[in-house]
């Protein structure tokens, strides 16, 4: 099989509680039989001197650890981009399992003409075991990962789109369109986002591919089905939200409708009312809290 055809996995991991056991598992699913024939090498990138990467390499000569001292996901994400060999480069969390026909499905996907980005479906692990609590909506979950993607193989249409836990480019594409975003995506503890959706962005329409067998797998904690949790991701939703639209406008902007006060968006909190869905109704106030708070973010990240 020749270089063109093999896949440069990067992986970055940030020192967590829980991240060892989640590593080991998303390292088991690649090593597959059925994975590891397409994969040239499997990047782990040390975001911040994690312990839960030492013996990584003895593990599988495919794996290689690489350290990046800047702390945030597109720090990381960049550095896997210049450490990789082969010619297409996939993007996986390091809290995931990939399906068994994860990478070939990559593949086809980039066997398309023009294609440049393919991706799949993230999809709840063990979905059954989870327990929503009752005011957890499709609103919230989009929050986490789509909650629905297409059914068949094609160049992806709005409303459905691509995320960064389960998305691969041609390795020339950062050639013409340079790298990933260090002002958005998490940084730490922080819940900076929208830095997998902005590269995407700047793709044309119609070389972004969703592959339906490209499917990895990903387990809701806790921790993040709390109305503490929601709260502050959609508060830095909002400063997310609010760079993405200084730096694109917002011709492209996805959410336009949520993140200013216009009829749709008071036709949809009269709705919410009515139906009793008070704390989305908070929540959706809590990320035009956060666009606005944007602009002051900016200003004291880079005095800092």
């Amino acid at each position: 099989m020749q270089k063109r055809n093999l896949i440069s996995v990067v992986i970055p991991t940030y020192n967590h509680y829980g991240r060892g056991t989640s590593l080991s598992n998303l390292i088991e699913s690649l090593l597959l039989k059925s994975n590891e024939k397409f994969l040239g090498e499997i990047i782990v990138v040390d975001n911040g001197d994690s312990s839960v990467v030492d013996d990584l390499e003895s593990v599988n000569e495919k794996i290689r650890v690489v350290s990046e001292t800047k702390i945030g996901l597109n720090y990381a994400r960049n550095t896997g981009v210049r450490n990789a060999n082969f010619d297409i480069v996939a993007f996986i969390d390091d809290d995931i399992m990939v399906s068994t026909d994860w990478a070939s499905s990559i593949i086809e996907g980039h066997s398309n003409d023009g294609i440049l980005c393919v991706g799949g479906a993230v999809l709840v692990d063990k979905k059954d075991l989870v327990k929503y609590p009752y005011w957890f909506s499709n609103y919230f979950l989009k929050f986490l990962f789509p909650p629905s993607f297409p059914t068949q193989a094609g160049v992806i249409h709005p409303p459905h789109f691509l995320i960064g836990a389960n998305m691969s480019f041609k390795r020339k594409t950062f050639d013409v369109f340079g790298l990933f975003d260090i002002e958005l995506d998490r940084k730490g503890k922080n819940l900076l986002s929208n830095g997998d959706i902005e590269f995407i962005m700047r793709i044309p329409a119609d070389k972004v591919w969703y592959e339906p067998q490209a499917i990895v797998f990903e387990e809701i904690p806790k921790r993040r089905l709390t109305r503490r949790f929601m709260t502050r991701r959609l508060f830095w939703q909002g400063i997310s939200d609010y760079i993405m639209v200084r730096k694109r406008g917002l011709d492209d902007f996805y959410d336009r409708n949520e993140i200013f006060f216009t009829f749709s968006f008071f036709r949809k909190v009269k709705a919410l009312i009515v139906n009793g869905h008070f704390f989305e109704v908070f929540c959706m106030f809590i990320r035009q809290l956060g666009f606005r708070f944007g602009r002051f973010y900016l200003k004291i990240r880079r005095r800092a």
